[in-house]
């Protein structure tokens, strides 16, 4: 698993600055709100799938410096606008909402571990 790789490297990791790719990031946020990863590059619209894929669209960005058209294609071949929209909603969000706040910290710690 994601989880096992990580720990059996974290040593080596420790050593450079560990940026996660769009598929782990994908993965680790998809495992956190017990979806698939298939689920978030999907068509899904549930309220749930569409918040976990916004999160992961958001870590993307600030986890990595791909661009929004690059974020878009990881996710199934979504318009760049749709990760903007993605990427402003949970900024908004986060300013809002503690619980979110925090359970993107664990994420963002998570992935960068």
């Amino acid at each position: 698993t994601v989880d096992s790789v990580k720990r059996a490297i974290k040593d080596v990791i420790r050593t450079g600055t560990y940026i996660p790719t769009p598929d782990v990031i994908i993965e680790e946020s998809a495992r956190s709100f017990q979806l698939s990863g298939a689920d978030l590059r999907g068509q899904s619209r549930s309220k749930k799938t569409a918040m976990a894929r916004q999160i992961a669209m958001y870590l993307s960005r600030e986890l990595t410096d791909n661009s929004l058209p690059k974020i878009g294609k990881e996710f199934g071949g979504k318009d760049h606008t749709t990760v903007l929209h993605a990427i402003d909603k949970i900024e908004r969000q986060v300013q809002e909402d503690a619980r979110l706040q925090g359970d993107l910290v664990k994420l963002k710690n998570d992935l960068q571990a």
